[in-house]
Parts: structure tokens; C-alpha cells; sequence
């Protein structure tokens, strides 16, 4: 008598797929993930500090005080930005996953593709130098432009955000990205990268959102120079 086979467990069978995914279909399985990922981090910083609701200006205010009251107000409550949402999954499925996909293919072409300390020290000291910069700035440029910030606007953002979002970065990426380079096989590097980095994109949503979430398309002045904090709280983000 053959001995009955045990049933698969439906999460070990959906991860050995996915790991024939990152095989098969390297690209996409990452960007994929990447959308998925980085919707989930603006979800998580929406849940903490909610958008606040549109600025009434003194029409709508003083209409209001001749219209009726609601019989059964609204209680306040969680409200969705979907749209906000959609921005920053889409920056993660076109830009994000596949840059960081490209990127380490280079650095294990260029510095070798043990998984030593030297050579992951190695890989973390350039990915910071060359890449950090160009890819905080990529991250408020292209997020900036789907609100509908003009060039002025974009730039202005850029400059009051760039350099106190960097100083965050060294604070945490250093480390977890010599964890991923010693520990981690290529082709799940970009996988644990955002994965790691749900807090880190959830920091980047407050950041991108705080101080002009009441308007409907763009901002109107930069953010103030001390609006962010110099280190990195990998839970719910206090910004002063």
C-alpha cells in the first residue's frame, strides 16, 4: 500500500511558486511585488495619520451655515486616498522594482557575487554613493509630478526634502542592506528590499504628504527646513 501523501500547505505552494516566478519571470515578479508592497506602506502611513478633509474657503463655509444641518452626521473615520495609494504603487512597479532589479545585477557583475562581508560591505558602500541620492530624489520627483507639481514646485520639494531624507536613509539602510547582500541570494534581494523597506516607504509617504495633504492638486509653497526627523523609526513616524 503506497502511503498517503500529506496535503501542501497553500502558503508553501503559493511561495515555491513564486520563487519559480522570480526564475521564469525575474522583472515582473518583482515589479509586481513592488506594487503590492508600496500600496501596503501608503495604506499603513494613511491608517496612522489620515488625510485630513479639503480646506472649506469662506463661500463654502458661509453656504453652509444656510443650509440645513444633517439629520445623522457623519462620524469621522479612516478615509482612503486611493489615488495617493495608486501613486506610490505605481512609482514602485515602474520605477523602483526595476531600477533596484538592474542595479544589482551590476553590482554582482562589477564586485563579484559573493556572499562574504567583504564583498557585501562592498556593494553596500557603493549602492549608497552612487544610487542613494539619485533614487530619493527619483522618489519625490516622479511622486511630485503625478500630484501635478509643476518644475518650481518639484524643485522646491527637492530642496527642503532631499538632504533630510538621505540623513534618514544612511541611519537604516547601511546595515539592512549588508544583512541582504552577505545573507540573501540575487534574486531575492529586491523582494526583501521591499519588504524592509515597508517602513521605509511608509516614512516617504508621511514625508511626501504631511504638510499639504489638504490640497486637491499641488503645492504652493516648499515644505519647512524642520519638518523631518534625522533618524529613522522603523515604526509609526512622530514628525515634529
Amino acid at each position: 500500500m503506497h502511503a498517503a501523501t500529506r496535503p501542501v500547505n497553500p502558503l508553501v505552494r503559493a511561495w515555491k511558486r513564486y520563487l519559480t516566478l522570480l526564475e521564469t519571470r525575474p522583472l515582473i515578479t518583482k515589479s509586481i511585488s513592488a506594487f503590492v508592497i508600496g500600496g501596503v506602506g501608503d495604506i499603513i502611513a494613511q491608517s496612522i495619520d489620515p488625510p485630513h478633509a479639503p480646506v472649506q474657503s469662506h463661500l463654502e463655509k458661509s453656504s453652509d451655515l444656510l443650509t440645513a444641518p444633517d439629520p445623522k452626521p457623519k462620524l469621522p473615520g479612516f478615509v482612503w486616498d486611493k489615488d495617493r495609494t495608486l501613486r506610490l504603487s505605481l512609482y514602485g512597479l515602474v520605477f523602483a522594482a526595476p531600477i533596484t532589479h538592474g542595479w544589482y545585477k551590476i553590482l554582482d557583475s562589477r564586485l563579484g557575487k559573493g556572499m562574504d562581508i567583504a564583498t557585501a560591505l562592498k556593494k553596500v558602500a557603493v549602492d549608497q554613493t552612487v544610487m542613494a541620492a539619485p533614487m530619493t530624489a527619483l522618489f519625490f520627483g516622479v511622486n511630485s509630478a503625478m500630484e501635478g507639481c509643476n518644475r518650481e514646485e518639484i524643485e522646491n520639494r527637492l530642496r527642503q526634502n532631499l538632504w533630510p531624507t538621505l540623513k534618514a536613509n544612511w541611519a537604516i539602510w547601511p546595515l539592512a542592506l549588508t544583512v541582504n547582500f552577505w545573507f540573501v541570494p540575487l534574486k531575492l534581494r529586491v523582494l526583501v528590499v521591499n519588504i524592509l523597506g515597508l517602513g521605509w516607504g511608509t516614512y516617504l509617504s508621511f514625508v511626501q504628504h504631511k504638510q499639504h495633504e489638504h490640497l486637491d492638486t499641488h503645492l504652493p509653497d516648499p515644505y519647512p527646513p524642520d519638518t523631518l526627523p534625522v533618524g529613522y523609526p522603523p515604526g509609526p513616524v512622530k514628525e515634529g
